[in-house]
């Protein structure tokens, strides 16, 4: 008999963790380049490729900013854009957990997948809402802008509910 719960717990744990992770899928639905940079990247399928990005600044819909604690460890919310042969990802850290999913290049029109997360408790609320929140925010991009063309140093996500949010580059992770 405990045998038999041992198969079952090796079985179920695995497929509650595919559940888990695809109750947070979504789509941006195609954020459309603003500007001249984010144009330049939204033509090619890589350019975010090995660029990571920490979130600086929240501005809500109304003109107020949104505080955005750091996780445990001081670490902050993350967004990294990773491409591997014809293989787009993104991960980060969401503020109390880690998240990952596809991103595309596609008709000029940037379109982020799936962002997935761990399902850590987050002992604080205000993080907890942050990260539902930031999470939903990926899927609900509207428009995006880089700073430059070349080698950007801020991008920014404006959201369809009037969220603005704002990216500094940070050190890109290595090319595989």
């Amino acid at each position: 008999m405990s045998k038999l719960l041992s198969t079952r717990s090796r079985l179920i744990a695995p497929a509650l963790l595919a559940v888990a992770l695809a109750g947070c899928a979504g789509s941006t639905g195609g954020a459309r380049p603003q500007g001249a940079a984010a144009a330049n990247a939204a033509s090619s399928a890589d350019s975010l490729a090995q660029t990571s990005w920490e979130l600086v600044r929240w501005t809500q819909a109304g003109g107020a900013l949104r505080d955005i604690p750091h996780g445990d460890n001081g670490e902050p919310v993350r967004l990294t854009f990773l491409a591997q042969g014809k293989q787009y990802r993104v991960n980060g850290f969401s503020g109390c957990n880690r998240y990952m999913g596809t991103y595309k290049l596609e008709g000029g029109k940037l379109y982020i997948d799936a962002p997935a997360a761990t399902r850590m408790a987050c002992p604080a609320p205000e993080r907890a809402r942050l990260e539902a929140d930031y999470l939903r925010g990926l899927a609900s991009i509207d428009t995006f802008t880089l700073d430059n063309g070349g080698a950007p140093r801020h991008l920014t996500f404006n959201l369809r509910g009037g969220d603005v949010l704002e990216f500094a580059r940070r050190q890109d992770p290595p090319t595989p």
